[in-house]
C-alpha cells in the first residue's frame, strides 16, 4: 500500500503507515494481555521497543551526513525500509539470543504465532482505512486479510502450516497493491516467517495448543 495521508500531533507530522504500525502493535499487545499469560505480552512489548528503537535511529546508519549536520533529524525521521528491516532483524534476534531464558512452551509458541499475524493484518487493515488508494486493492485486502486471519488462528493447529498460509497469502494480496511483491510488507513477512518457524523448531512444539505431533 502507498502512504497518502500525514497527520500531525503538536508539532510533528507522521505518515499514516506509521501511525497504522505503531496502533497495530498497541492492539496486539492488548489481545497477547487478554488471551494469554501476561509473561507473553511483556515479551512481545519489549520485542517492539527494540524495533521501534533500531527503526527511528537507524538513520545514523541511512543518512549519517544529514544527522550530522542537522542532529534534530533525528526527532523527526526514521531509517525507511532499510531502518523497518533492521529493526526487524534486530527484535528478531532479541528472541532467538533470550529463547532460553523465555522458555518458549506451547503457550509461548501460540503467543508468537498469534504476534506475527495480528501485527501483520492489524497493520494492513489500518494501512486500509487511514490511506487513499484504489478501491479494489483496498477491498481485496481487507476481505482476504481479514478471512485467512480468523481461518488460522481458530482452525489452523500446525505451527508451520499457518505461517506458511499467511504469508502466502499476504503474497497474493500485495499482487493487487501498489508496489507488488517489492513492498517492505512482504520482505518483512518473509522474516517473520522464518522466526516462527525457528522458535518453534528450537522449541519442539509443532502445534499452537496440545504438544507434538
Amino acid at each position: 500500500m502507498n502512504n497518502t495521508e500525514w497527520f500531525s500531533v503538536r508539532a510533528l507530522t507522521f505518515p499514516a503507515t506509521a501511525i497504522a504500525l505503531l496502533v497495530a502493535f498497541f492492539i496486539v499487545w492488548l489481545v497477547l494481555r487478554v488471551q494469554f499469560p501476561k509473561k507473553w505480552a511483556g515479551v512481545y512489548g519489549d520485542a517492539i521497543f527494540t524495533f521501534i528503537l533500531v527503526w527511528k535511529f537507524s538513520i545514523i546508519v541511512t543518512d549519517f551526513k544529514a544527522v550530522i549536520a542537522q542532529p534534530f533529524a533525528l526527532l523527526y525521521f526514521n531509517g525507511g525500509t532499510i531502518g523497518v528491516f533492521l529493526g526487524v532483524m534486530a527484535a528478531s534476534l532479541q528472541l532467538w539470543w533470550k529463547r532460553q531464558k523465555i522458555h518458549f512452551d506451547e503457550t509461548g509458541i501460540a503467543a508468537c504465532s498469534w504476534a506475527i499475524i495480528l501485527t501483520q493484518s492489524g497493520y494492513q487493515w489500518l494501512v486500509v482505512l487511514l490511506n487513499d488508494n484504489p478501491t479494489n486493492s483496498e477491498v481485496i485486502t481487507l476481505i482476504v486479510l481479514s478471512a485467512l486471519t480468523v481461518l488460522i488462528l481458530w482452525k489452523i493447529t500446525a505451527i508451520n502450516r499457518a505461517l506458511l498460509l499467511y504469508t502466502i497469502g499476504l503474497m497474493m494480496v500485495a499482487f493487487f497493491q501498489p508496489h507488488g511483491l517489492w513492498q517492505p510488507a512482504v520482505g518483512v513477512s518473509v522474516i517473520l516467517l522464518i522466526v516462527g518457524i525457528g522458535i518453534q523448531r528450537f522449541a519442539g512444539v509443532t502445534k499452537l495448543f496440545g504438544g507434538k505431533e
